[in-house]
């Protein structure tokens, strides 16, 4: 299975089952960048910001509240969240915490 991203802002629901990490990683390594697991605490926040690379995050277990200018949503394992450059955003990992992988993309 492929991302295809056209670098727009999107959330796709229970987009991956959530068995093999290795081979999620290897669908997600970038051709220029890197892949990050974060484990997050329950109440763990990361209040706004912004990063100056496109990401795709991937919730593994837990779950978090996923916060833009605009909205909210909460993530479940499986869901993909997909962020251009520059979008301004935060996230709660809720009361079981959440694990999951971020990819963060060189900006072309």
């Amino acid at each position: 299975m492929e991302i295809k991203n056209d670098w727009s802002f999107k959330i796709h629901e229970k987009y991956f089952s959530i068995h093999d990490w290795s081979q999620l990683m290897q669908i997600l390594l970038p051709s220029q960048g890197a892949i990050e697991v974060q484990n997050d605490q329950p109440g763990k926040e990361f209040p706004w910001h912004e990063h100056n690379c496109d990401e795709t995050l991937v919730i593994l277990e837990g779950s978090l509240r996923f916060y833009w200018e605009g909205g909210e949503r909460i993530c479940h394992p499986g869901d993909v969240i997909c962020l251009p450059k520059g979008m301004r955003h935060g996230s709660v990992a809720l009361e079981n915490g959440a694990k999951y992988i971020i990819a963060m993309h060189r900006a072309i």
